[in-house]
């Protein structure tokens, strides 16, 4: 996501702002706008908010209307100098969180996208869920897109999901946005979790992360124990200078580092050998995330050092696979429900990493109804 700006194009669709509502808004009195597609953010006033067209789209990567963009809390967006005027300063929650939580709709709890009063996007607690999926991200300059897409659809598919880091009780990401971690790294139990996910983001080439003897503990730690690795974007790194990758086929966003320790480099955007998966950057999340669940879904879900399901899981799982593909699924942006049945029979999980909703929502906005 880019630094939120008044761009020449964004100043060009507020030309239609009438002046007689602009003169009834304090200059200061900032709200703030997200793409639910790529996450870009607009600070505006009130007054220029009415006055976009809701049908122009996002300038950023043209796949949203203005009309479904969700305001969101402007800390980290709005210029020092004017946060004094924050609307939500107080802690005041505003109405579309307030719409979010109180629906019953969409059979979720709150997703990534609400923030609390302080500004952060917290940790989600899925209560009652299958097994848990830690994901390990850096304590600073994470990217947004690759924590938030495969932890929405891990989320979706039943998994409870854990955020480590180290040395923080908050990280932030490349473009601001900051999130709760549930754990340090010195405090993880890897038999807790069935799966370990490597975070991306500059964060990981700035702090020299793939050095770091404790992102390294955790990446030989879950191999050694069987555990479905994935790392995407500079994650692959941590796993490579860990000897992860050393004979295995791979990827990252930079692939350069990763042949260097032994990897046979991959131009496919996600590569799986064996149990460690890896993906080439943000626009591979949705696809990553999907063959980390499959990896799971075809090992043993209580035996780490088991490869297949005996015949009785099996037979459970193809159930269970049989029955999530008839379901129905809906967009949390616009509510637009995607029924197997109108579609050829086509299921939901089996639609393409790359495919969107009509209003331009990624699968990740969806949640089984």
């Amino acid at each position: 996501m880019k630094s939120p700006f008044l761009t020449p194009l964004i100043l060009i669709l507020l030309a239609a702002m009438s002046p007689a509502s602009a003169q009834t808004a304090s200059d200061t009195d900032y709200t703030c706008w997200q793409c639910p597609v790529c996450g870009y953010t607009v600070i505006l006033t009130p007054a220029e908010a009415e006055s976009i067209d809701p049908y122009t789209l996002c300038p950023n990567c043209y796949s949203a209307y203005a009309g479904n963009f969700i305001q969101v809390y402007c800390s980290g967006y709005v210029p020092k100098d004017d946060q004094s005027d924050d609307p939500y300063q107080d802690n005041e929650q505003p109405y579309w969180q307030e719409d979010e939580m109180n629906s019953q709709d969409f059979g979720d709890n709150k997703d990534s996208e609400d923030r609390s009063g302080n500004g952060l996007a917290p940790a989600l607690d899925t209560g009652s869920s299958k097994e848990k999926i830690l994901m390990v991200l850096p304590p600073d300059q994470y990217q947004e897109e690759e924590l938030n897409v495969p932890r929405d659809y891990f989320q979706s598919m039943g998994y409870q999901v854990h955020l480590a880091s180290k040395g923080v009780k908050t990280a932030t990401g490349m473009s601001g946005e900051r999130t709760e971690v549930d754990l340090d790294l010195d405090e993880v139990k890897l038999s807790d979790y069935i799966a370990v996910v490597f975070v991306g983001g500059e964060g990981i080439y700035s702090q020299e992360l793939n050095r770091d003897p404790d992102y390294q503990k955790i990446a030989k730690s879950a191999n050694a124990q069987k555990k479905i690795v994935g790392a995407i974007c500079l994650g692959p790194w941590i796993l490579a200078d860990a000897g992860l990758l050393k004979g295995k086929k791979a990827t990252a966003s930079e692939t350069d580092h990763i042949k260097s320790k032994g990897a046979i480099v991959s131009d496919d955007a996600v590569v799986q050998d064996g149990k460690i998966i890896t993906a080439n950057g943000p626009s591979a999340s949705q696809e990553f995330a999907e063959a980390v669940v499959a990896a799971l879904q075809a090992s043993s879900p209580t035996d780490g050092n088991s490869d297949q399901l005996d015949k009785t899981e099996a037979n459970a799982a193809a159930s269970s696979n049989a029955a999530s593909q008839a379901a129905a699924w809906r967009c949390k942006v616009c509510g637009y429900v995607y029924d197997p049945a109108e579609n050829d029979g086509v299921a939901f999980e089996d639609l393409p990493g790359t495919w969107k909703c009509p209003c331009g929502a990624p699968k990740s906005k969806f949640v089984r109804v």
